[in-house]
């Protein structure tokens, strides 16, 4: 914090464009925040999926695999669905 107050207090009114560069400033320390704020994001959306991969790996470790699904069909899935005629439409 005492870095970021030197800087602020040294570009006070020395030069001509010190509003300019004051504006840069701030634009700089907002873009670093807007940075920090995408990690955290990325980083709690990567460890959500993490976490819930790790817990249905630790159900199926727990309960076993399901005895009953078939290796290529999904219960309830487009299978067991009644065709669709397209000719009336």
């Amino acid at each position: 914090m005492q870095i970021l107050l030197m800087v602020w207090n040294g570009i006070n009114g020395h030069v001509e464009g010190a509003v300019l560069l004051k504006g840069l400033f701030i634009m700089a320390l907002a873009s670093m925040f807007w940075m920090v704020c995408e990690l955290v994001k990325h980083l709690v959306n990567v460890l959500g999926k993490l976490s819930v991969d790790g817990f249905k790996y630790l159900a199926i470790i727990i309960r076993g695999w399901p005895k009953q699904v078939d290796e290529g069909e999904n219960m309830g899935g487009p299978s067991h669905r009644a065709p669709i005629d397209k000719g009336t439409f």
